[in-house]
Parts: structure tokens; C-alpha cells; sequence
């Protein structure tokens, strides 16, 4: 069911005659559960042109002279390069599962930029009238990730690029896992165990940067930016000094990067699997989705919001889940690391999960659902 604190999003959908419109609200209100909703442009949030309609593009660009900065995904049978991080291309006839996603990811901007206005609000109200006035260009480091949507360097970082494996070869297997306990994730992830049940701040000290755990404030701060911490997640064994100092105070934030512990843990998890999965994973079990991902404060890697979709209607393997969404093993491999690493997905262990074979997705049906709902509107 759709929470009822949360307002659906509000999508327009420009130049689309009326039986387009009405496709859309059908597809809306019964296969996406109310979480969107179709509004005219002035009200919307997010909008969706269809390339291939009369005027298509023309239509592209008078939408973006009215709104040069408002999140939009273009439809066509031919694909599309789009140049900007608020833009995206969907091929059609679209997949209920890519419209939802690409709607979703159009919407992380929106809440981002929403919470940037916040913060620079509050920093220019403890400016005092004396200090000089300069425009803020930083962002989060977060924040910036999500915003734009992942380049191809930063899907090297996150993902990696490993191939497909079969899960009948041995070999190939032996190449998918990591130990999280040999990286610095695992002792993070044993930092923060510790200081739960002691109720107390910690410093995680070795070669890398200070670390410092704010229980209180379910908060990280570290003493540099990613640069200089990255290296010491990504190699396994080369944090095998590990001090933990528990304390009732901690050093001031000033000139430190700071993190929520799940963000934090989310992300060690993803520079250390780099597209592998934690040992011992079983990739035929079904995998469960706790909740919905925060990802307003997580670095969302690519085809993060239609995994995360798939599994919250239906429990599915690792395998399984790659190939119904058509998309490499490594993006949901990486996925899984990072939500079971903040303990949102995990392995089904409940009789009722395993009893029924989760049904099939029928790739011709999923993908042409919406022009179904139009030929049916059509008559």
C-alpha cells in the first residue's frame, strides 16, 4: 500500500492527447500503486514527452526555455543521448519497471536540491552582516553523487566492471565474493556494534584518516574527504591495526566530512564489493527488501531503484533478479552488498518465502504494458 504521509509525485505529460493521459493515470493508479500522479505542468514536479508524437521535438525545446532546470524523461522508439543529469531517455514501448525508476531517480534530484536550499538557507542565516558574501558551489559528497547521475568513471569506482558470471562454473564463482571483515566496511560495521551496546561514541584509529562515531546522533565524522579514504577500502587486509577508543565526547566538527552511519556503511560497502557479493551468499536463495531505501542520502548506483522495486513486490535470487531486469549481474551484486551491508536486504529464511516459485516476468507483457492499456483505451 501507498503510505499516506507521503504525497505521490506529480507528473505531467506534455503535448500527449487524451487517451495517452488517461493510459497513464490507469498505469498509475493500478500498477504503481498511487505513487504518482498526473497533474497539468504548471503543478508538476516532473515531466515526460513523448519524441515521437507531431512536434516532438520542438516540443523538447520549448519545454526547456520554460524550464531550463525541471526533471524530464523523453520517450522514443529511437534511442536517445541525453547531455545534462536532469534528463532521461526511456526507449518504448517502456517497461512499467524503467518509468518507474527513471521517475523515482528524476525525484531524488528534486529532494536533494530541496534539502541543499535548506542548508544554505540556514548558513546564510548564522552569516553575520560583517563577513563578506560568497556563492556556495559544495555540495555533499553524497548528495553530488546522486544528483548526477553516475558517470561512467564513478561506475568503475562503485561497480566495477566484472562480467556476467555462470553460476554453474566454480572458477567464475570463486571471483564474485569478498570478506566484508577483511576490509575496512567490517570494522566499521564491528565499530558500530560495539558503541550500540556500550551507548558510547567511538574513534576508529589505524592508518587511515580519524573516524569518529556519534551514537547519539547516528552520525560519522572523518578528518579528509573520500580522495584519501578511499584506498584504504577498496584492498583487502590492509587495515589490520584497528584501535576502537570509546568516549562521552568528540572533537569538533569543523573542517570535517561529515556522514549518517548508514550512508557511511553504504558506501564502504560499495568500494569494497565493487560489483562482488559478501562470502557465503547464496545466489539461488530469494533475497527480501526490509524497507524502502532512504536514497535522498545514499550514492545510488545504476538500476538501484528498479531493483529495489522488483524486490519489494517479490522476493528474487540474485540471478533471477539480473535477468528480469535485463541489466549485468554486477549492478544488483553491488546493490546487495550495500543494502545488506545497513541490514535492508538479506536472504529469505521464512517457510512462506520459499514455498512459491516467485512468478516469472513475462518480458513481452512487462514491456509493452503501457501500450496495452492504450490499445484497450483505443477500443
Amino acid at each position: 500500500m501507498t503510505d499516506p504521509q507521503v504525497s505521490p509525485i506529480r507528473v505531467a505529460a506534455i503535448g500527449m492527447d487524451q487517451r495517452q493521459r488517461n493510459a497513464l493515470v490507469m498505469l498509475f493508479g493500478n500498477h504503481c500503486r498511487n505513487r504518482y500522479i498526473l497533474v497539468e505542468e504548471d503543478s508538476s514536479e516532473i515531466c515526460i514527452i513523448d519524441l515521437d508524437l507531431f512536434g516532438g521535438e520542438r516540443l523538447w525545446q520549448e519545454f526547456r526555455q520554460r524550464h531550463p532546470d525541471r526533471p524530464l524523461i523523453l520517450a522514443s522508439l529511437k534511442p536517445r543521448q541525453v547531455e545534462n543529469g536532469h534528463t532521461l531517455f526511456v526507449k518504448k514501448p517502456i517497461p512499467v519497471i524503467q518509468l518507474m525508476s527513471a521517475i523515482d531517480q528524476l525525484s531524488q534530484i528534486l529532494n536533494n536540491r530541496a534539502a541543499e536550499q535548506k542548508i544554505e538557507a540556514a548558513q546564510n542565516a548564522e552569516t553575520t552582516p560583517s563577513e563578506p558574501q560568497h556563492p556556495r558551489h559544495s555540495v555533499s559528497p553524497v548528495t553530488q553523487k546522486v544528483a548526477s547521475l553516475m558517470t561512467e568513471a564513478q561506475e568503475k569506482v562503485f561497480i566495477g566492471t566484472s562480467p556476467d558470471i555462470d553460476p554453474d562454473n566454480q572458477a567464475q564463482l570463486a571471483k564474485i565474493y569478498y570478506d566484508p571483515q577483511h576490509y575496512l566496511q567490517g570494522h566499521v560495521q564491528q565499530a558500530l556494534n560495539q558503541a550500540t551496546r556500550y551507548n558510547k561514541n567511538v574513534t576508529i584509529e589505524g592508518p587511515w584518516p580519524a573516524i569518529d562515531m556519534i551514537i547519539a546522533k547516528q552520525q560519522v565524522m572523518v578528518d579528509a574527504g573520500e580522495k584519501h579514504l578511499r584506498p584504504f577500502c577498496t584492498v583487502p587486509d590492509a587495515t589490520r591495526e584497528v584501535e576502537l577508543q570509546f568516549h562521552e565526547q568528540h572533537k569538533s566538527a569543523t573542517g570535517r566530512r561529515e556522514y549518517s552511519i548508514y550512508a557511511f556503511i553504504w558506501q564502504l560497502a560499495l568500494w569494497a564489493s565493487r560489483g562482488r557479493l559478501p562470502s557465503g551468499t547464496n545466489l539461488t536463495q530469494p533475497i527480501y527488501l526490509r524497507r524502502w531505501p532512504n536514497f535522498s542520502r545514499l550514492v545510488v548506483t545504476p538500476h538501484a531503484l528498479a531493483i529495489a522495486a522488483l524486490w519489494t513486490r517479490q522476493p528474487r535470487s540474485l540471478i533471477d533478479t539480473a535477468k528480469s531486469l535485463g541489466i549485468p549481474q554486477r549492478y544488483v551484486f553491488a546493490f546487495y552488498s550495500a543494502a545488506n551491508a545497513v541490514q535492508l536486504a538479506g536472504e529469505t529464511r521464512r517457510a512462506v518465502d520459499t514455498l512459491l516459485e516467485p512468478p516469472a516476468i513475462k518480458q513481452a507483457e512487462n514491456r509493452g504494458l503501457f501500450s496495452k492499456l492504450l490499445s484497450r483505451l483505443r477500443g
